[in-house]
Order: C-alpha cells, then structure tokens, then sequence
C-alpha cells in the first residue's frame, strides 16, 4: 500500500510541474501580449476633432484608422488649432507622457493657418474700399454661413478679380504658410525628441475650396487657394526629411469630399464622411509602407528567433531534468494504475 501510495504521489508531483510550466508559458504569452497594443495620438485642429460630422466616434478619421491598426486611440483635435499653438503648447511638455508611450501620432495642422490670412487679406481689402470697422470674426461668420451672407461674399471676392488682387491674395496666404512650415518643424522637434520611435504622419493640405471652381463668381477663391496650397505643401518636404519615421500623406492628392454645398451657398470647408474616410485609407497606406519591417529587419528577427531557440535547447540540454520529468509522466501514471489494479 506505502508502494502505490508512493508511486501515486511521484505521478502528482509531475502532473503538478506540467501544469505549472504551462501557467508560465500562458502568463508570459499574456505579458506580451499586453505590450503589443498600439497605441495612437490623434493630434491637429477640427479635421482631427471631427468637426462638421454626425457622429465623429465612428465617422472621423482619427476613429476609422485607429480601429484598422487595432490601436489604443487617444484624441486630441481642438478645432480651431493652429500650427503656432499646437507647437507653443508641445513646448509646455503637457502631452509628453502621452507621446512618451505612443506608437503612432497623426497631425493635421496649417490649415487654419491659411485661411486666417485668407480672412484677414479679405477684411483689410474690405475695410480700406468700404470705408468699414469689421473684423477677422465677421468675414468668417460670411462664410460659416453662406446662405444669409451671400451679397457680402460676392461684394467682397469681387475684389479679388484683379490679377493683382488675387497675386495679393495668394502672397498673404503662402507667407502664412511658410511661417507655419517653421512651426510643423518644431512640433515634430519636439515629438520625435521625446519618442524618436514613434511613427508620425502628418497630412498636408488639400484645397478646401476647389467646389467652387465651377462657379464665376467664386472660382478667383478656388484658384488662389489651390496655388497657395500646392506652394504649402511642396514646402512640407523639408518635413518629410527630418527623419525615417516622418511621412507627409498625400490628402490633396487623394481628393478629400467636403461640406461644400452649392445649392445652399454653404461653404463648410471640412470633410464630410467620406472626405473623413478618404484621409483615413491614405494615413493607412503611409502607415503600412513606413511600419512594414524591411528585409533585413526581417532577416534579423529570424536570426534572433534562432538564436534564442538555440541557447534554449542548449540550457534543456544542460538541465535535463524537467524534459525527463515530463517524458516519464505518462510512464508513471502507467505503473500507478497497473499497481492498483494488480492490488485490487
């Protein structure tokens, strides 16, 4: 009886490793696990915000590309944002515990930018023909609300249609921009000095009103605004260059649908769903292009791969004694029920 017993005992003892091996193995599987989430900073103006959508949580961007990466989505769009602010308030390291862990960031920014020197070319053009007191505040409201303000808005880019008028135009929004470029430098400065792993794509600008290119009366407004934009965004190579993990994604090229809407006159620049989901599947392909592992990357982790496959054979090869333990399990159990049965 002390033999079964014993014998009993010696199969418990090797059940009990068994099952304590595969524990590890589960929580070390678990760990790494919990360190493979990605996690995503949605950083810019109202683009990034969601503004002008009906439901941003699941119509933005920020929303449809985070979920495609399977990302942890942290959203920091301010509408209204512009490139001097975002960049003044990086400086202040508020949001450095954030990028400090992030593995992606995207950044819209600069296009506020623009048209506020749009607007503020248009309100002293106005102010000096008119003999009028407005401000930046009321050309906007102009055109937020194109329905109630269109004779103002006609008035005011009928004087755009000089050459001059619109070379004036065009010089005031590129000077805006180029001042932004020096900016967007130290945002991704700062960034990349706090987590230089992390992988930023920074979206460049499109014409937010190239609609209106089919009406005469507004076309002065579409053309000026596209040479402004194409000189803005050539000017985002310098960007582009500051390093691997930097990408500028093509938006204008992509073609991004807006809220413009001719037949109501309004001239809600920012992107409607499907705009949204144009700038998504773009910030999506740069992302895949720039996180694809290169050969020798892939070279390297197979080689690691080996490596620690090698010196885990090795170590088992020094210490047998858990490989035998688990080979002579099911010998054990064998004898164990023999024993009994033979006792019985």
């Amino acid at each position: 009886m002390k033999t079964i017993r014993r014998i009993f005992s010696i199969a418990l003892a090797m059940v009990f490793a068994g099952c304590m091996l595969t524990n590890t193995v589960f929580a070390s599987n678990m760990l790494i696990s919990s360190r493979n989430t990605t996690t995503y900073l949605a950083l810019g103006d109202s683009i990034t915000a969601g503004f002008g959508l009906s439901d941003p949580d699941t119509e933005s961007f920020v929303s449809l590309f985070g979920e495609e990466i399977g990302a942890t989505t942290i959203n920091y769009g301010i509408s209204g944002l512009t490139a001097a602010t975002l960049a003044e308030t990086l400086e202040t390291g508020e949001y450095d515990s954030y990028l400090s862990m992030v593995d992606v960031v995207t950044i819209t920014i600069g296009g506020n930018d623009l048209l506020h020197a749009f607007y503020q070319y248009l309100l002293d053009l106005y102010n000096a023909t008119f003999g009028t007191d407005l401000t930046v505040t009321d050309v906007q409201t102009w055109f937020t609300d194109g329905t109630s303000y269109q004779e103002e808005i006609s008035t005011v880019l009928s004087l755009l249609t000089s050459d001059e008028g619109i070379a004036e135009a065009v010089a005031a929004v590129s000077g805006a921009g180029t001042t932004a470029i020096a900016d967007i430098q130290s945002i991704i400065t700062h960034i990349l000095s706090v987590n230089g792993d992390a992988i930023i794509l920074l979206a460049n600008q499109y014409n937010p009103y190239a609609s209106l290119a089919v009406l005469e009366d507004y076309a002065a407004m579409s053309t000026l605004f596209d040479t402004a934009v194409t000189a803005f965004n050539a000017l985002l190579t310098q960007v582009d260059a500051m390093s691997d993990n930097v990408v500028v994604v093509d938006v204008y090229s992509a073609g991004v649908a807006t809220n413009v809407n001719l037949l109501t006159m309004n001239f809600d620049f920012h992107p409607n769903a499907t705009g949204h989901a144009t700038i998504a599947e773009a910030m999506l392909s740069a992302y895949e292009t720039v996180a694809a592992p290169s050969e020798a990357e892939i070279e390297t982790e197979a080689e690691t791969a080996e490596d620690a496959k090698d010196a885990e054979d090795a170590k088992a090869a020094e210490n047998p004694t858990t490989g035998v333990a688990i080979a002579l399990l099911p010998m054990a159990i064998a004898a164990t029920i023999i024993t009994v049965s033979k006792r019985r």
